[in-house]
């Protein structure tokens, strides 16, 4: 018996249809915008470098200052490829994973940054039964230096090692916790040689704007072209072609065998919104045997003044051993925020990848992500978090999440987010892609259960961010009866950069 097809079609014909009226809405800001190119290119000026300007995000590595023929300033070598969405400087949220700036000079043409950082995280019951020995708590400090080096205005060499010492204080099983020395990033960036273009080659940073596709490190060749509004990237990449730990060789179960192959086409129009076009084409090295192709579009900005909306939807096609791929997501939302003291916002959201309902036949409905997304963001806070569950944290994959929020701003640099989720499985089924959680379900229920994060993110000192989160996951009837008691997390996170 063949899936009925309708549900993830109309969801993905409303999701285009909301992009089509948003976009009708900000075309006469698009008119102005084109009248006046110089605005357009504000955000690339040299300005920017420093925090006066940009105070908000001292982790986004600071752009060149060295101009071209033409007056437009080059492309930040540093940052990701992937185009902001917004052609001014713009509030963003702390970004652990963010680069370190590099601006405190240590020789000819060589630049110095970094930031030191602890971590503590708390993981309890996450085998929804109760056990008193099912607790981890790791701390983790974490020195990361990064090193620039621009000896002319073609050229710039960027590394950032990071060195951390995880320390457990409650595990669950007894793992020895070892030091770990590793090559975060490492890549020679060719620029100015074509007026837009800029070529990047080594370990560097993927990322799209909701970390739906890429937050991950990996080692590529990535060719890079902006003109005015418009951007295109392309490029080839690998995870870990080259060891990452310096100490320890350790292999992921996913991904690593992996050769992504990825395009992606942006457009900006009017003053905060962007949609963006996408490809991507997994080579698997190792068995030969999986090969999907993601196509989809993501879309974010303003609706109204103080109403954002999202959309990213994909379908996936391809082939896994003999069975076709052909699966199908859709993840939207909008975001009101409320004038006063506070700017109180209100958040509702909805995700639904397909799953498989006849896993026996030769045909795999079911989306998959890349393997390398992160699904994190914000909605109006300073600080990012997993907008899937801070605790369950799935893939997309076989799975409706429903999500509400609601959240303050007591001050420019600080905020809090509660945020609510409400879980189903498109087909019931034995288990939970990219989960933390050590019981799996019964597929017996669609009924997964529900989760309350509490996130809070703190940036008034300079140069010191603070994060906090909370989280407790609720299960369902997804789940056996004597797997009914909650899991609960707790993280807290203190870094200072130098720079």
């Amino acid at each position: 018996m063949h899936r009925k097809p309708c549900i993830p079609r109309l969801i993905l014909s409303a999701a285009f249809a909301l992009w089509l009226t948003d976009f009708a809405h900000a075309a006469p800001e698009l008119t102005v915008g084109a009248a006046n190119p110089s605005a357009a290119s504000s955000s690339d000026g040299s300005s920017i470098n420093t925090p006066a300007v940009e105070p908000l995000d001292p982790n986004t590595p600071p752009k060149p200052t060295i101009s071209t023929a033409s007056g437009k300033e080059p492309f930040d070598p540093n940052a990701p490829l992937m185009p902001t969405t917004s052609p001014v400087p713009i509030k963003e949220p702390f970004d652990p994973n963010a680069p370190p700036r590099t601006t405190i000079p240590i020789g000819p043409n060589l630049t110095f940054g970094g930031f030191v950082e602890l971590q503590a995280d708390t993981k309890r019951g996450y085998s929804l039964n109760t056990q008193p020995d099912d607790a981890t708590s790791i701390f983790t400090p974490k020195l990361s230096p990064a090193f620039s080096y621009d000896p002319n205005r073609y050229l710039q060499i960027y590394a950032n090692p990071t060195i951390e010492t995880p320390v457990a204080f409650e595990e669950t099983v007894d793992n020895t916790q070892t030091p770990a020395v590793k090559l975060n990033l490492a890549f020679l960036t060719l620029k100015n040689i074509v007026d837009g273009v800029r070529l990047q080659v080594g370990r560097q940073r993927f990322i799209d704007t909701k970390r739906w596709l890429f937050n991950e490190s990996m080692d590529a060749a990535r060719l890079a072209y902006q003109y005015e509004n418009i951007s295109l990237e392309l490029s080839a990449s690998r995870f870990s072609l080259f060891q990452t730990d310096l100490l320890n060789r350790e292999r992921k179960d996913t991904g690593e065998t992996f050769i992504n192959y990825y395009s992606y086409l942006n457009y900006k129009f009017g003053k905060k919104n962007h949609v963006g076009l996408f490809a991507i084409y997994q080579d698997e090295q190792l068995l030969d045997r999986k090969h999907p192709i993601f196509f989809g579009i993501q879309s974010d900005g303003k609706i109204f003044k103080d109403l954002k909306y999202w959309i990213q939807t994909a379908i996936v096609r391809g082939t896994d051993g003999s069975r076709h791929i052909r699966g199908e997501a859709i993840d939207v939302g909008l975001t009101q925020v409320f004038g006063g003291a506070l700017e109180p916002s209100i958040t509702v959201g909805y995700a639904y990848g397909t799953g498989d309902g006849n896993p026996n036949d030769n045909v795999d409905t079911s989306f998959r992500q890349t393997g390398f997304q992160g699904n994190s963001d914000k909605f109006n806070g300073v600080a990012r978090f997993k907008y899937y569950g801070e605790v369950l944290d799935p893939r997309l994959t076989n799975l409706m999440i429903f999500t509400g929020g609601v959240g303050i701003r007591p001050g420019e640099k600080t905020s809090f987010d509660l945020v609510y989720h409400y879980y189903l499985q498109d087909h019931a089924s034995t288990s939970i892609r990219g989960s933390d959680l050590t019981t799996d379900t019964t597929g017996l229920s669609k009924y997964v259960g529900s989760e309350v994060d509490l996130v809070a993110g703190y940036q008034e000192i300079a140069a010191l961010q603070t994060k906090f989160v909370l989280g407790y996951f609720i299960p369902g009837r997804a789940f056996t009866d004597t797997s009914r008691d909650g899991a609960f997390l707790a993280s807290i996170l203190f870094r200072y950069n130098f720079y």
